[in-house]
């Protein structure tokens, strides 16, 4: 329960945490160049639409692609690309700051670098909303095989997995959102502290590669170790058959 309740936190908390987190990126930046306040947040409100949207529709292809491959090889796949999204981040910003400073205190971002970070965090929206979807179908198949250990019927064995199942995605959702939370505070100190994004964009790597390391450990890989084979009888002690 713990482990599936991280994986959807980092997953389902990037998404909603990225709604303000990316309007914030690109007010900031947008600034930088000069344009008014009514410019800025005009031009924020023509493209901040598009994370969040591409990242609810990607959550139906998540869950379908993870019944068809299974849930934990889909969310692996999404949080290695999450990795390589946020590395993009943070080389992005660290560039960013060794040209400019903090705050953009020596000149305007360059487009190209504005272009950058709205493709780092599309695809971020993207594979977080495709992450919703496989962890979700994760829950079920992991309380099958738990409840295949029960010393019980098999109607009583579905009804445990089903009354798991459900109350495990009850209390992650709830406990999901809480990401959102992290990833505002851990920009708003990044902004308060060094007067850049860049920090924060490290947290939530190293946070992404904790999520992949954890579903390879738990729900990918194969124990290497197989059941010891049963002996062959020993020729003096099969009886004889006449």
């Amino acid at each position: 329960s713990w482990a599936i309740t991280l994986l959807y936190t980092c997953a389902f908390g990037s998404w909603i945490g990225f709604v303000f987190a990316f309007g914030q990126v690109l007010h900031v930046n947008f600034e930088s160049t000069g344009q008014s306040p009514a410019q800025v947040s005009l031009h924020v409100a023509q493209i901040a639409f598009l994370g969040p949207l591409l990242g609810s529709l990607a959550r139906v292809a998540g869950g379908k692609i993870a019944d068809r491959v299974g849930g934990g090889r889909v969310t692996l796949a999404v949080f290695t690309g999450m990795i390589v999204a946020a590395g993009l981040l943070v080389a992005l910003s660290t560039h960013d700051d060794r040209m400019h400073g903090p705050n953009h205190a020596y000149g305007p971002t360059h487009t190209l670098t504005m272009v950058g970070y709205v493709v780092g965090f599309v695809a971020l929206f993207i594979l977080a909303g495709m992450g919703n979807g496989s962890v979700f179908k994760l829950i079920p198949s992991v309380f099958e095989a738990r409840s295949r250990a029960l010393d019980v019927g098999e109607s009583e064995r579905r009804h445990w997995a089903r009354a798991h199942a459900g109350a495990l995605i009850g209390f992650a959702s709830a406990v999901g959102a809480l990401g959102g939370v992290g990833i505002d505070l851990t920009l708003r100190q990044s902004y308060a502290s060094t007067g850049s994004e860049t920090s924060a964009y490290w947290v939530f790597l190293v946070a992404y590669v904790i999520a992949s390391v954890l579903t390879w450990h738990r729900y990918v890989r194969r124990p290497h170790t197989a059941p010891a084979a049963v002996p062959a009888p020993r020729p003096e002690t099969v009886p004889a058959l006449l």
